[in-house]
């Protein structure tokens, strides 16, 4: 199977249609105010609620919210003032500071879990041994095999804004004009 990618802006969604969303498409919707081109949040937020309004399922998986929460909490720490900032990113998450911003993060995590479903795992050692043996080529992030893997034996679509995708043989729905390009 070959990479399908649609536009996501014009893609008609149906019932039947069931999709699992990339950290960076959750950070788009929910993430902290920051460079993120409000072009490409109002694109995803709008396929969101389509996605919704349609009845489509939205799966997660533990590995999309872990990034979420991730890169969300590195991008406060990233932006504080040098002089505030502690050496370490561990650092800041251990202290006082750090609590209002994980308040935040919370909160907008379980927004995410309001508007999805579990995806279901299907791993065995061969697919994990297949993956590693491909990584170990050094030129695929192994968060991205392990997301489309899950895409593959749960029949998904994968929406995101990661150029990365282009030869996973998924269908892909992006805003992304990199990938739109592929």
């Amino acid at each position: 199977m070959n990479n399908q990618v649609h536009p996501i802006e014009s893609y008609k969604f149906t019932p039947q249609d069931a999709v699992l969303f990339d950290a960076n498409i959750w950070l788009y919707i929910y993430g902290p105010p920051s460079h993120i081109s409000n072009q490409y949040r109002g694109a995803y937020t709008l396929a969101l609620r389509r996605i919704r309004g349609c009845g489509c399922p939205i799966l997660l998986d533990a590995l999309v919210l872990s990034e979420f929460i991730n890169a969300y909490a590195r991008f406060f720490y990233n932006k504080l003032p040098i002089e505030n900032k502690p050496g370490d990113f561990k650092l800041f998450r251990n202290s006082s500071e750090f609590k209002p911003v994980a308040e935040q993060i919370s909160r907008r995590a379980k927004k995410i879990l309001e508007k999805t479903e579990p995806a279901k795992k299907l791993f065995d050692s061969m697919e994990m041994t297949a993956i590693l043996s491909e990584y170990a080529g050094g030129e695929a992030d192994f968060n991205d095999q392990i997301l489309a893997q899950i895409c593959r034996l749960n029949g998904l679509m994968l929406v995101t804004h990661d150029a990365d995708f282009s030869a996973t043989n998924l269908t892909i729905l992006t805003a992304n004009p990199k990938l739109l390009l592929v």
